[in-house]
């Protein structure tokens, strides 16, 4: 079976000319880490691994970084983060915006096992708010 690495798995998933989501793009840093933006709103930080790690993956993501425009938004969105993952006790931060240039804040989230599926569930309610923002102009 073909492993991938988790980060070339959700770049697949965004990119596919089939599922008209969105363009990824995958943006180099001084560090070793890369950059996964997803949109002007939402991307991953992920790091390359030396040698295959656990279940044959090739990188680890470490956080993600979601953004907004304001700070009682970011600030309201990390709370309700908080509260739905309360019980991993998740690590959070609103910040001004470091990583992504299009936001005035973000909220980064470090590392933990329902990273992943927040960061597609964001992208899918991102996407489909443009869609009926088009549909309606």
């Amino acid at each position: 079976m073909l492993k991938l690495a988790q980060s070339s798995l959700i770049h697949l998933m965004f990119s596919s000319s089939t599922s008209g989501l969105v363009h990824t793009r995958v943006i180099p840093q001084a560090d070793g880490f890369s950059l996964l933006s997803i949109s002007d709103r939402i991307a991953l930080m992920y790091r390359a691994l030396k040698r295959p790690g656990k279940g044959g993956r090739k990188d680890r993501i470490q956080c993600g970084y979601f953004g907004f425009e304001s700070q009682e938004k970011a600030q309201a969105w990390a709370e309700m983060i908080r509260n739905r993952y309360a019980e991993m006790q998740i690590r959070l931060v609103v910040r001004e915006s470091d990583r992504l240039p299009e936001c005035a804040f973000e909220v980064k989230v470090w590392e933990f096992e329902g990273l992943i599926p927040l960061t597609l569930c964001c992208a899918k309610s991102e996407k489909t708010a443009a869609e009926e923002m088009s549909h309606a102009a």
